[in-house]
C-alpha cells in the first residue's frame, strides 16, 4: 500500500466520524393501532429504522411448550397453537424501536414475555416468587463489577424497575470484567448495560443517575425508592453516602468485592435490623463522618479501604499489588471470573432478601482456591516477605 492510499483511507475513515451509541428509552408500537402503524412507517421511510427483527415463529413455539408441556410431542396441537399466534400477523405482541441499532424488534406481549424469559426458572422459583421478584426495584451503583450484577438480575427476572448509577466511560482495560469490546470503548457504562437490559426486556423501567451519588441523584433515588441497593463503587465518600441513604430509607444493601479469585459478599440489612452499622462497624463515628464529607487523605483512604476489606482476605499477590500501585500498576488488579462470580452471588443474596427469607447482615466469603483444593500461588517464605514489605509500605504511607 502506498502512502497516498494510506492517507486517502485515513481521510475516509475520519470523514465517517465517531458516534458512540447512547441508550434512549425504546418506543413501543401496537400495530393494531392505525396511528402506531403510520408512525412506524414514517420512521422506516425517514431512515431512522433500517433493520427489523421478527422471531414470531420461535416465540410461538416456546409459548406452546410453556403453556402445554404435556403436549410437546403432539405435532398437531403445536401447529394449531403456533398458527393461531402467527395468524395474527403484525398485530401480535409489541414492536420496539431501538434507536441505537436503527432497528425495530417484535416482542411477545408483556405477560407472555415475562413468562417466557423466566420459563426455565420454574419450579426452582415458583410463579408467585417470580412475580414478586419482577415487581421489585433494584439499584446498582458502579457498573464495572456492577455490570455483572445488573446482567444476573435481569437474567434472573429480578427488577421491573432498574436504577443504574455511574459517571464513567468504558476503557479498553475494563473489558476483562465488563462484557463489552472495542466497539463499545468510549461509551458510558450506563449505556452499555442499559442497551443490554432493554434488548433482553424492553418492558423494564430504567432510571439513570449519570452523575453518581450527588444530592440530585439521591433525591431521584428517593423518588424511585429501591427495594435493594448494590454498591460496586470505588469512591469511599460515595460508598458512605449510599449507606447513609440506605439507613435513612431502611433499604438493604449488598456489596460484592473481588479480591483475586476470592469473592466477598457484604450484606447490610438496614431494612430489618436497627443495629446494622455501615461497613459492619469497621468505620465509625468521626471517621465515618469524614469519609462522608470526602475529607480523607489518600493515605487514610488506603487505610480505611484495607480495614473494610479485612487484611486477612488479602493474598500475598494482592498485598504485593498494593505496594506496586503508581509504580508498575495503575490500580488493584481484578479478574473477570471473580467479577462474574460476585455478580451471581450478590444476585442470589438479593433474591433471598426480596423473598423474605433468611439473609442476615454479615460478610460471606467464597474462595474458589479452597473449594477446588488449588495449590498456593506463593510459598510461605515469599508470603511472609510480602507481608513485611506491605507493613513497611503502609507505615511509610502514614508518615
Amino acid at each position: 500500500m502506498t502512502t497516498t492510499h494510506s492517507r486517502s483511507l485515513e481521510t475516509s475513515l475520519d470523514s465517517i466520524g465517531q458516534s458512540p451509541k447512547q441508550w434512549t428509552e425504546p418506543d413501543q408500537f401496537d400495530l393494531s393501532s392505525i396511528a402506531d402503524k403510520n408512525e412506524l412507517s414514517r420512521r422506516i421511510n425517514s431512515g431512522s429504522i433500517r433493520h427489523s427483527v421478527d422471531r414470531v415463529e420461535a416465540i410461538a413455539d416456546d409459548l406452546f411448550e410453556l403453556r402445554h408441556p404435556d403436549q410437546r410431542v403432539d405435532d398437531k396441537a403445536r401447529l394449531e397453537f403456533t398458527s393461531d399466534i402467527v395468524g395474527h400477523g403484525m398485530e401480535y405482541g409489541a414492536w420496539f424501536h431501538f434507536p441505537w441499532s436503527e432497528s425495530v424488534v417484535r416482542y411477545p406481549k408483556v405477560e407472555d414475555h415475562q413468562d417466557l424469559r423466566t420459563f426455565r426458572n420454574k419450579n426452582l422459583i415458583t410463579h408467585d416468587e417470580q412475580v414478586r421478584l419482577l415487581g421489585a426495584t433494584a439499584a446498582i451503583f458502579g457498573l464495572s463489577v456492577g455490570s455483572n450484577v445488573a446482567e444476573q438480575l435481569v437474567l434472573s427476572g429480578i427488577g421491573g424497575t432498574v436504577i443504574m448509577g455511574d459517571f464513567d466511560k468504558l476503557s479498553p482495560a475494563n473489558t476483562n470484567r465488563v462484557k463489552a469490546g472495542m466497539p463499545q470503548v468510549g461509551m458510558e457504562k450506563i449505556d452499555i448495560v442499559a442497551i443490554k437490559t432493554s434488548e433482553v426486556d424492553p418492558y423494564i423501567k430504567q432510571v439513570h443517575l449519570r452523575d453518581g451519588i450527588t444530592e440530585a441523584g439521591l433525591e431521584l433515588l428517593a423518588d424511585n425508592k429501591p427495594d435493594i441497593i448494590f454498591d460496586e463503587i470505588d469512591d469511599l465518600a460515595m460508598k458512605a453516602r449510599l449507606r447513609q441513604f440506605a439507613a435513612d430509607q431502611k433499604v438493604p444493601l449488598v456489596m460484592a468485592t473481588d479480591l483475586g479469585d476470592k469473592s466477598l459478599i457484604d450484606v447490610e440489612r438496614y431494612d430489618i435490623d436497627k443495629a446494622t452499622e455501615p461497613f459492619h462497624g469497621k468505620v465509625q463515628g468521626d471517621d465515618f463522618e469524614r469519609m462522608l464529607r470526602g475529607d480523607l487523605t489518600e493515605q487514610e483512604k488506603s487505610k480505611y479501604l484495607i480495614r473494610i476489606l479485612g487484611v486477612q482476605h488479602l493474598t500475598a499477590r494482592i498485598l504485593g499489588s498494593v505496594i506496586e500501585i503508581d509504580k508498575t500498576l495503575a490500580g488493584i488488579p481484578q479478574l473477570g471470573t471473580t467479577a462474574s462470580t460476585g455478580g451471581s452471588l450478590a444476585t442470589v443474596a438479593a433474591r433471598e432478601i426480596l423473598l423474605g427469607r433468611t439473609m442476615d447482615s454479615g460478610r460471606y466469603v467464597l474462595s474458589p482456591r479452597a473449594t477446588l483444593g488449588l495449590q498456593r500461588q506463593t510459598g510461605v517464605k515469599e508470603g511472609l516477605k510480602t507481608l513485611g514489605a506491605f507493613k513497611t509500605h503502609m507505615k511509610n504511607q502514614a508518615k
